[in-house]
């Protein structure tokens, strides 16, 4: 969190104080404080003032992925050379340079950003430094890559002890397990029973839904007091724990025998009672699931319901550093008076840019007139074009394989781990391809049926609210999709812009 430090003296250089942790266990800032305070008494010494405090409290500066507002908004302000408020900006101050940086393309950004205008300064704790050297600078940069590889040393020891860990069959941290005590070792019987029986009744037909809401009329709570979710018990049942196993990132760890390695904790299912559960949840994956547990129809390509016509089609055009595009997906979102809704680009910690935003409104009809007007032109050409559906005999047999390797399991010819190994692979397999199945089937049946469209009537009905007869919203989606892969929306400029649909680029199916 960034601060505004009032200045007493006019006369000194104002610089800026930064500070970051990458981990604040106790949750109450103490490590970026110790370092503001050391930056100022910093400061003091060279005859500078600190005018403002940025603070990246827990976060990392070695993952990519961690994105550091304060560390963006101070490069901002040294760019500019004041910050948001006017306040003059003339120099840095840190702890030690890898608060700064922890890798090398960070670092070069901070020099950058610094030595953009000249006479700024800079200093950490032990000594001041002139970042317009380039020899100077050299040293920072291969200090960043001497961190980097240092971070680097230390992930490569804790995958090590972690892999030793669970080779010994050793417990995890982390919060206490349903099912067990606080040494996560030694069963808690009221709650590993309550487990037990779910999974038995989820084996014989209930479904997690039905197990859910009984939990929660009994008041039985999670091991951090929330109701317990679908998801939680989920995967609490697909966790190898629940039948003593050791699992390391989502694997079963096995010994030199190939045999799972069992953990110090005492166990709540047999191996062939929590395979048994396991496989019904894999079983489910990519199916819709009825309340009753029973297992649907596989889902088509795009099977979410949607409320606006072009959510996940419109992405960012916006020009990004280093060439390209941003190419986020947009997200929608009403205005305040609740009338219309906006198609805009997320910022950086959501995966965008922040950049770009539309009335939907606007949008949706140029999209729209655009797809009509294709469809009008095309009228999807010969029924004789329509993709063909070519991996039956495959799909057969998987299945077939499927259907005998049940048959050698049921007739104990094979063993439960055996059988239970191979068969989520077979099964993951086929779901795939009946998906794509049902997704090319499903567009050559729209192909023929649009031999017959009446296209006056589908641009009629196109605008009408769905009560007056008008096409329901994921009619129109299924057109849009199968006439366009996306659409880029480009920037406007600065200001408030008239709407501009030349600035909206489709992607056309070919």
């Amino acid at each position: 969190m960034a601060k505004l430090v009032v200045a007493e003296a006019t006369d000194l250089i104002p610089v800026v104080s930064y500070a970051r942790i990458s981990a604040d266990v106790r949750g109450d800032e103490h490590g970026v404080q110790d370092q503001h305070r050391v930056n100022r008494e910093t400061a003091a010494r060279y005859g500078w003032t600190v005018v403002h405090e940025f603070t990246d409290n827990d976060k990392s500066a070695a993952k990519a992925d961690v994105y550091r507002d304060e560390f963006e908004l101070m490069l901002k302000a040294l760019r500019a050379g004041k910050l948001a408020n006017g306040t003059a900006v003339r120099g840095v101050v840190v702890v030690a340079n890898d608060r700064l940086a922890r890798r090398p393309g960070d670092y070069e950004r901070f020099v950058e950003a610094f030595t953009y205008n000249d006479g700024f300064v800079f200093a950490d704790s032990k000594q001041q430094s002139n970042l317009y050297s380039e020899d100077v600078e050299s040293m920072g940069l291969f200090g960043a890559v001497i961190s980097k590889m240092e971070v680097r040393k230390m992930q490569r020891r804790m995958r090590a002890s972690h892999q030793a860990r669970a080779l010994q069959g050793r417990k995890v941290g982390g919060p206490r397990p349903f099912g067990w005590k606080e040494d996560r070792i030694a069963l808690d019987e009221h709650e590993a029973a309550l487990l037990r029986q779910a999974a038995r009744d989820f084996v014989t037909g209930s479904s997690l839904y039905a197990i859910v809401m009984e939990w929660k009329r009994r008041g039985i709570k999670t091991p951090r007091g929330n109701d317990w979710q679908m998801r939680t018990l989920r995967l609490t049942f697909l966790n190898a724990r629940l039948c003593g196993y050791r699992e390391l990132r989502g694997e079963l760890v096995r010994d030199a025998n190939g045999d799972p390695v069992i953990g110090e904790w005492q166990p709540i299912l047999t191996p062939d009672e929590w395979l048994a559960v396991r496989e019904i949840i894999h079983a489910r994956r990519g199916h819709s699931v009825k309340r009753g547990g029973a297992v649907g129809t596989p889902y088509p390509h795009d099977f979410r319901e949607h409320r606006y016509l072009l959510t996940g089609i419109l992405r960012c055009g916006r020009p990004i550093e280093g060439g390209g595009l941003c190419n986020a997906i947009l997200r929608t979102k009403r205005t305040k008076d609740g009338k219309r809704h906006m198609y805009f680009c997320p910022g950086k910690a959501a995966g965008g840019c922040g950049g770009i935003g539309r009335r939907g409104d606007l949008v949706d009809f140029a999209i729209s007139e655009l797809v009509l007007e294709q469809m009008e032109l095309v009228q999807y050409v010969d029924a004789e074009d329509a993709p063909e559906w070519t991996r039956e005999q495959e799909l057969k047999d998987l299945e077939g394989q499927l259907t005998e390797l049940t048959s050698r399991w049921r007739a104990r010819e094979i063993s439960n781990n055996l059988y239970f190994g191979l068969v989520s692979e077979l099964e993951g397999d086929i779901a795939r391809l009946r998906a794509e199945k049902s997704r090319i089937l499903g567009r050559a049946e729209r192909k023929r049926a649009s031999m017959e469209i009446d296209m006056s009537e589908i641009r009629r009905r196109w605008y009408l609210p769905e009560e007056e007869g008008g096409l329901p919203l994921s009619r129109k989606r299924a057109h849009v999709r199968e006439m366009l892969h996306a659409v880029i929306v480009h920037p406007a400029g600065r200001g408030r812009a008239p709407f501009n649909p030349d600035l909206l680029e489709p992607v056309w199916v070919e």
